[in-house]
């Protein structure tokens, strides 16, 4: 039986942030372009009807353990780009980015070993578009600049 390529995805990333030597910029820049694709590449799926809500962990604990992990990284400018261009820019979080994303994807895979692939799938989905793709983005944005 062939292993769901998405699960792969989200699999390979969170080993990523939690396993081995820290990645560095480029390694971490690259494994969120793998998930951006992982993305486009997932099917739609369907939500259930299970009922069930994931474990949340403790996102402190969560936060404080990426970063011990990733202590070069922190906070950098961000603005919005629906908005009108004035001269105050948001903060974003390189480590919050980090953590926010690792606890969408621990519910998709959670989806994956408790409800089924459609239900992970339109959550993986779902989650990307409300919450972490924005989170992906930004880090890629403060990675890139890092880089170069």
């Amino acid at each position: 039986m062939t292993e769901d390529p998405t699960l792969v995805a989200v699999n390979r990333f969170l080993r990523l942030l939690r396993h081995g030597e820290p990645p560095s910029d480029e390694e971490l820049a690259r494994g969120l372009d793998e998930l951006a694709m992982a993305y486009h590449e997932a099917p739609e799926g369907s939500p259930s009807d299970d009922d069930r809500d994931p474990p949340t962990g403790d996102f402190q604990v969560r936060y404080a353990g990426l970063g011990e992990r990733f202590s070069n990284y922190g906070l950098y400018a961000v603005a919005d780009p629906t908005e009108p261009i004035n001269e105050k820019n948001m903060v974003g979080d390189a480590i919050d980015d980090l953590a926010d994303i690792a606890r969408d994807l621990e519910e998709v895979i959670w989806r994956f070993e408790n409800i089924g692939a459609d239900d992970a799938h339109w959550h993986f989905k779902l989650l990307y578009r409300a919450h972490w793709g924005m989170h992906l983005r930004e880090l890629s944005h403060y990675l890139h600049a890092r880089i170069w």
